[in-house]
């Protein structure tokens, strides 16, 4: 089942990864077990990214699968609702939409709960290579995946000939690292390792946290670490260490870039706001350090806001950093 042959055009991002229903506390701060009211919402890493993009007015599409089920189609409507191009969210006869639960304890330390099975609800794991058409990929200024994409095959292929594609085409390629190890299965440290430097070493803009670039590279130094993953390719690395701040790598010049403080209300998403924000400045034609900048206050306004607030516009992030 290919990509639908639609007018899709002038996209800012293209973006493969997956979707899937989170179900997350009313009341902040309470375990699951405590609380008397929960809400769904659209979620995934790719998905929760798309949405803070659309915030930001960057016009994106999400090539995912969903359940053939209810849950589908709401997810499919919620998407919309975010301003997301959903013409690439396609429902997989025979399996169920993936749920996951979410919650924030008074700390700030997070739990997960992912019910996504294999044959059953992992619609993402019927996405090949084949469905990845270069004129589909070839509409946006940017083609984005996420580790989540290159966990496993046949998705790892598809998210790879994508970013092939967009390359070929002369568009730029992104990659963002979230790295969660109990979802690589019985694949070992090399081989994940070996998957994450081959994403790399196809993307323009690379993005990850402190404890992913180690893993990557072997280093713990995040300087050198920068410096070796800018040997695979990428011309823009940003490694992440959250409050306190990031480090960009941009034209052979590394920069300091602090976290904007905040009091924190719901940190659940700070990364795709990072990532999101990176790439809606850069396609404002912002220099690469004013846009990590941009970023982290594209965060700070995330985290300072409940799970069922809005995301940030692009205004709100600008004016921020004025």
């Amino acid at each position: 089942m290919p990509l639908p042959k639609t007018a899709v055009t002038d996209l800012g991002v293209i973006v493969i990864g997956s979707a899937m229903v989170e179900i997350t506390p009313a009341e902040m701060g309470r375990p699951l077990s405590d609380v008397q009211t929960m809400v769904p919402l659209p979620s995934g890493s790719a998905a929760n990214f798309a949405a803070v993009l659309a915030s930001l007015g960057v016009r994106t599409a999400l090539i995912t699968r969903v359940g053939n089920d209810e849950l589908g189609r709401w997810l499919i409507d919620r998407l919309g609702r975010r301003g997301i191009v959903t013409d690439y969210v396609l429902p997989v006869e025979g399996q169920r939409t993936p749920v996951s639960f979410a919650w924030m304890d008074r700390r700030g330390e997070k739990t997960f709960y992912f019910y996504r099975f294999p044959g059953f609800s992992d619609p993402m794991a019927t996405l090949t290579p084949e469905q990845i058409e270069a004129d589909q990929v070839g509409v946006a200024r940017i083609f984005d995946f996420t580790e989540a994409a290159v966990r496993s095959e046949p998705l790892r292929s598809a998210a790879l000939r994508g970013a092939r594609l967009a390359r070929e085409a002369g568009r730029q390629v992104c990659y963002a690292l979230n790295y969660r190890p109990s979802a690589w299965g019985d694949q070992k440290l090399d081989q994940i390792v070996a998957a994450q430097r081959q994403a790399c070493s196809l993307a323009d803009i690379v993005l990850m946290n402190r404890e992913e670039a180690e893993i990557v590279t072997s280093l713990d130094d995040p300087e050198q670490a920068l410096l070796e993953v800018a040997k695979l390719g990428p011309s823009i690395v940003v490694i992440t260490a959250g409050e306190d701040g990031a480090t960009l790598l941009a034209s052979g010049e590394m920069v300091q870039i602090p976290a904007r403080r905040v009091e924190v209300v719901y940190d659940i998403g700070a990364g795709d706001t990072f990532h999101a924000g990176l790439l809606a400045a850069l396609l404002a034609d912002m220099p690469a350090e004013r846009a990590a900048r941009f970023a982290s206050d594209a965060a700070a306004l995330r985290i300072g806001r409940a799970a069922t607030e809005p995301s940030p516009t692009f205004d709100e992030v600008r004016a921020l950093g004025e």
